[in-house]
């Protein structure tokens, strides 16, 4: 699913973060926005997954305008096509491995069956299958990565965001979770946006966008 930005730029308040960012990621990719912290990038990836919307310009999925999309239908276009791993795990402490994975089953209505069929099959697919009814607070950091990539697999998404994803890792996790990520991207056909300041990621991109200061400063493919 091909993204496109155009004349994109972005503020909190008075304060400028984005500048004219034009790019655009091709279907099937496994693109790294690379650029140190403060850089840009994780504002960038949260405009692409419509977690923070534009000051002006456009963000074009697959030929659609997102911000001409409204209420419901908008919900279900990124709930559908848009899979996000955060910064940061933020998974939900009071539910199981199991419970997180099959969160976004509850908010699409999907019958409980289902729910729990879908979250076995990605945890088997990651390898936590063992920690499915383990809490957060009980798993390891390259195991809780491996969750939020679950959930954010569950709904089949042709896109997949991440957001700093070696983070709060020790390397040998760190170096397993690009792997995963790759394959994912592989085995799934989505589109693979990983914003990092990591170098490793780069051995694994097939398109590279570096953000310095707010703007694309260099774009390899």
């Amino acid at each position: 699913m091909t993204i496109k930005l155009q004349e994109l730029n972005k503020k909190y308040g008075k304060k400028p973060v984005l500048f004219d960012i034009n790019l655009e990621v091709p279907t099937g990719s496994f693109t790294m926005l690379r650029g140190v912290s403060g850089s840009g990038k994780s504002t960038l990836l949260s405009i692409i997954g419509g977690i923070e919307p534009v000051t002006s310009g456009q963000v074009v999925i697959d030929g659609q305008d997102v911000d001409k999309l409204k209420g419901k239908v908008r919900t279900d276009f990124y709930r559908h096509k848009v899979g996000f791993i955060f910064q940061g795990f933020y998974l939900q402490p009071q539910l199981t491995i199991a419970e997180n994975i099959a969160l976004m089953g509850i908010f699409a209505g999907m019958p409980r069956s289902e729910r729990e069929a879908r979250a076995k099959e990605l945890a088997e697919m990651l390898g936590i299958v063992d920690v499915l009814e383990s809490m957060p607070a009980e798993i390891s950091g390259g195991q809780a990565e491996r969750a939020c990539a679950a959930r954010a697999m569950f709904m089949k998404p042709e896109i997949i965001l991440a957001d700093e994803p070696t983070n709060n890792l020790d390397p040998e996790n760190a170096k397993n979770v690009i792997e995963m990520l790759k394959q994912i991207q592989e085995d799934t056909g989505a589109t693979m946006i990983v914003a990092s300041h990591d170098p490793m990621v780069e051995r694994y991109a097939t398109q590279i966008i570096s953000i310095k200061n707010g703007r694309v400063a260099e774009e390899k493919k």
